[in-house]
Protein backbone atom coordinates (compact mmCIF):
# COMPACT_ATOMS: atom_id res chain seq x y z
CA UNK A 1 0.00 0.00 0.00
CA UNK A 2 1.47 3.37 -0.85
CA UNK A 3 1.06 6.39 1.89
CA UNK A 4 0.11 9.97 0.50
CA UNK A 5 -0.89 12.82 1.75
CA UNK A 6 -3.58 15.34 1.22
CA UNK A 7 -4.71 18.60 1.91
CA UNK A 8 -8.73 19.36 3.51
CA UNK A 9 -10.17 22.03 4.52
CA UNK A 10 -11.04 22.15 8.31
CA UNK A 11 -15.00 22.09 7.68
CA UNK A 12 -14.50 18.78 5.20
CA UNK A 13 -12.13 17.29 7.63
CA UNK A 14 -14.49 17.26 10.73
CA UNK A 15 -16.79 16.20 8.38
CA UNK A 16 -14.92 12.97 7.35
CA UNK A 17 -13.30 12.59 10.39
CA UNK A 18 -17.59 12.41 12.33
CA UNK A 19 -18.84 10.16 9.58
CA UNK A 20 -15.62 7.95 10.06
CA UNK A 21 -16.47 7.65 14.06
CA UNK A 22 -20.34 7.03 13.15
CA UNK A 23 -19.30 4.24 11.09
CA UNK A 24 -16.18 3.00 13.10
CA UNK A 25 -14.22 3.78 10.91
CA UNK A 26 -10.90 5.35 10.12
CA UNK A 27 -10.62 8.46 7.87
CA UNK A 28 -8.38 6.66 5.73
CA UNK A 29 -10.56 3.77 5.04
CA UNK A 30 -13.71 6.48 4.40
CA UNK A 31 -11.16 8.53 2.07
CA UNK A 32 -10.18 5.16 0.38
CA UNK A 33 -13.80 4.00 0.00
CA UNK A 34 -14.67 7.46 -1.18
CA UNK A 35 -11.96 7.67 -3.82
CA UNK A 36 -12.86 4.50 -5.50
CA UNK A 37 -16.44 5.23 -5.67
CA UNK A 38 -15.12 8.65 -7.44
CA UNK A 39 -12.95 6.80 -9.83
CA UNK A 40 -15.62 3.83 -10.58
CA UNK A 41 -18.30 6.57 -11.42
CA UNK A 42 -16.12 9.51 -13.60
CA UNK A 43 -13.48 6.05 -15.30
CA UNK A 44 -12.06 6.98 -18.12
CA UNK A 45 -11.16 3.65 -20.21
CA UNK A 46 -8.57 5.54 -22.46
CA UNK A 47 -6.67 8.69 -23.16
CA UNK A 48 -8.60 11.09 -25.01
CA UNK A 49 -11.71 8.92 -24.67
CA UNK A 50 -15.05 9.75 -23.05
CA UNK A 51 -15.22 9.12 -19.24
CA UNK A 52 -18.09 6.29 -18.95
CA UNK A 53 -20.68 7.84 -17.47
CA UNK A 54 -22.90 6.82 -14.53
CA UNK A 55 -26.48 5.84 -16.09
CA UNK A 56 -29.55 4.90 -13.49
CA UNK A 57 -31.08 1.55 -13.80
CA UNK A 58 -33.49 0.45 -15.81
CA UNK A 59 -37.06 0.08 -14.19
CA UNK A 60 -38.90 -2.65 -13.47
CA UNK A 61 -42.52 -3.04 -15.37
CA UNK A 62 -44.80 -2.09 -12.87
CA UNK A 63 -47.75 -3.69 -14.13
CA UNK A 64 -49.82 -0.54 -14.11
CA UNK A 65 -51.89 0.31 -17.11
CA UNK A 66 -51.91 3.70 -16.67
CA UNK A 67 -49.64 6.53 -14.53
CA UNK A 68 -51.14 6.99 -11.20
CA UNK A 69 -49.66 9.89 -10.83
CA UNK A 70 -50.83 11.85 -13.99
CA UNK A 71 -54.21 12.82 -12.51
CA UNK A 72 -53.62 15.90 -10.39
CA UNK A 73 -55.48 15.61 -7.33
CA UNK A 74 -53.92 11.96 -6.44
CA UNK A 75 -53.35 13.18 -3.42
CA UNK A 76 -57.33 13.72 -2.60
CA UNK A 77 -57.67 10.70 -3.84
CA UNK A 78 -55.45 8.47 -2.04
CA UNK A 79 -56.89 9.99 1.40
CA UNK A 80 -60.49 9.63 0.28
CA UNK A 81 -61.32 7.16 2.07
CA UNK A 82 -60.07 7.40 5.07
CA UNK A 83 -61.81 8.63 8.38
CA UNK A 84 -59.81 11.25 10.51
Amino acid sequence: MTRTQVQLSDALFSRVRRFAESRESSVAEVCRNALELYITVHAVEGVGEEPVRWKPPLCRPTGLAADPFADGDWRERIYADRDD
